[in-house]
């Protein structure tokens, strides 16, 4: 992959332990000789596994890969002897649409807040420690989850390990560690926003410049689009190269983000 093309790259990062999420943006920076990174979505230093990398002009298009539902696989600690028929129930009952108020220690107003857990499954018990996987809505605190079931199980509980498996369809298993990281891991913008199945724009050659300019797209700048709804955002195309994200409104699609070339 050419430095042109990494510089408008998404990389799936596994990330060790111990390391911050804004240490190993800087890891990959220096592996890879890139300019500007950032992530899509922080993990704690003692969590490992997926954290999706927006390089150089990538990063315009962060906005578009946050938000996504996240998977983990963890363990944790219940502060009692339960059979795992038991941990199971009281996993069932934080699955669905739940309030949590963030822990402490997070940097958000620790207001209330719905979240929408879409599984939670006790999946193994070895003594006190249970293995578990959680699907979710992205912004759920892991952590919060164990620490809020194990009040409801009376005894408490506490998570030891966790591992994000999955970032909406990214998975772990088509990332790469820092020490074997290489040019060729780096995946095209385009690559990464088809896999997010973002909506379609193709516009005329007569009208790239006007787009590049941040200027509206009306439908006769327009060769092929897919089917939106107000306020969906979109990728602006010419040929097979993204060139600019657009928000779709009733009678034109506004420029929000435009890409170098």
């Amino acid at each position: 992959m050419s430095k042109r093309e990494i510089e408008k790259g998404v990389l799936l990062l596994d990330k060790p332990a111990g390391m911050t999420s804004h240490d190993a943006v800087q890891e990959v920076r220096k592996s890879l000789s890139a300019g500007r990174a950032g992530h899509t979505g922080t993990l704690d230093s003692g969590v490992t596994g997926l954290l999706v990398v927006a390089i150089g002009e990538a990063r315009k298009a962060i906005p578009v890969m946050m938000g996504l539902d996240k998977e983990y696989e963890g363990t944790m600690r219940i502060h009692k002897d339960v059979t795992l028929a038991e941990a199971r129930k009281a996993a069932r009952k934080f699955t669905g649409n739940i309030i949590q108020k963030p822990p402490k220690r997070s940097r958000v107003v620790r207001k209330p807040r719905p979240r929408k857990v879409h599984s939670f499954k006790v999946t193994k018990k070895r003594g006190k420690d249970f293995n578990f996987r959680v699907n979710c809505e992205a912004g759920t605190y892991i952590r919060k989850l164990v620490h809020d079931m194990g009040e409801g199980l009376g005894c408490g509980a506490h998570m030891t390990q966790l591992r994000r498996i999955a970032v909406g369809p990214f998975p772990v298993g088509d990332s790469v560690p820092l020490e074997k990281l290489r040019p060729s891991d780096v995946m095209p913008l385009e690559l990464a926003l088809k896999k997010l199945r973002l909506k379609k724009v193709l516009v005329k050659v007569s009208s790239v410049e006007k787009v590049r300019n941040g200027m509206p797209v009306l439908k006769e700048d327009i060769e092929k689009r897919d089917r939106t709804g107000e306020g969906d955002m979109v990728g602006i195309y010419f040929s097979d190269k993204i060139i600019a994200l657009g928000e779709a409104r009733k009678g034109d699609i506004r420029v929000k983000r435009v890409f170098n070339k």
